[in-house]
């Protein structure tokens, strides 16, 4: 063994943390850029990304000042439908949060 070649094996090995360090970027880039591309085709509300959340009494919070409420736009089936899906959507935070109450109390 003395025809080994102590820095091309550090050269390789250099090589290969390189590659896997540009690899591990370059995924992170790409998920980023899908999940950007995702909210831009669903059509997301708000500018920063962040979907409107929706309060107790039924109203939805992080709208802009620039946009009108929803309700001025929408026909009265797509209110209909739109309100239905709130109503399921409050039913499930609260099945939700009843399932955590549950949780802490079994403690």
């Amino acid at each position: 063994m003395p025809d080994l070649d102590y820095l091309r094996i550090i050269k390789w090995v250099l090589i290969v943390l390189l590659a896997g360090f540009i690899g591990q970027f370059g995924k992170s880039l790409a998920k980023h850029l899908m999940e950007k591309a995702r909210l831009k085709r669903k059509g997301s509300p708000s500018a920063d990304g962040e979907a409107p959340s929706v309060t107790v009494d039924g109203t939805i919070e992080n709208l802009s000042e620039s946009q009108e409420p929803l309700s001025a736009v929408l026909s009265p089936e797509e209110q209909a439908k739109r309100d239905k899906k709130l109503a399921k959507t409050l039913a499930k935070q609260k099945k939700k949060e009843a399932k955590v109450l549950k949780k802490q109390g079994d403690r």
